[in-house]
């Protein structure tokens, strides 16, 4: 099972100086990424047709994609599912596809989301990963 995170949206490091703490780096999977607003969705994950998704790999442990990450992305409310992929730089990583259809008026597909993180104050200690700030 790999031991690698590939985040591309909400799970990112919150800007480029948290991206460049130790434990994140950068990296691509190949897929369509959206922009639904609040956070975005990726899709037809590994598809050769497909381009390159921008992102950043960092490592994790299965008590915190199963007891933080898997809720956070809605994995029980069937939101999103995680999968399991290849990254440009031949790292094996966990993904989060987006597990619905993706709506009509979507911005996109892109390369990279430049989209808002989780809102300043937002989040507690608990819920802070490595490299990111609030």
């Amino acid at each position: 099972m790999p031991q690698w995170l590939f985040a591309y949206g909400t799970l990112m490091p919150a800007d480029l100086d948290a991206a460049e703490l130790p434990g994140w780096r950068r990296d691509a999977v190949r897929g369509r990424l959206f922009d639904l607003g609040a956070y975005p969705v990726l899709v037809d994950l590994d598809d050769p047709s497909a381009g390159w998704v921008e992102g950043f790999v960092r490592a994790v442990d299965a008590s915190e994609l199963e007891l933080r990450l898997d809720p956070w992305e809605g994995v029980d409310e069937g939101l999103y599912r995680r999968v399991e992929a290849t990254t440009r730089g031949s790292c094996r990583v966990w993904v989060y596809v987006y597990n619905r259809q993706v709506p009509a008026g979507a911005r996109g597909p892109l390369v990279r989301w430049n989209g808002r993180r989780r809102a300043p104050g937002v989040a507690q200690a608990a819920d802070v990963l490595p490299g990111e700030t609030y």
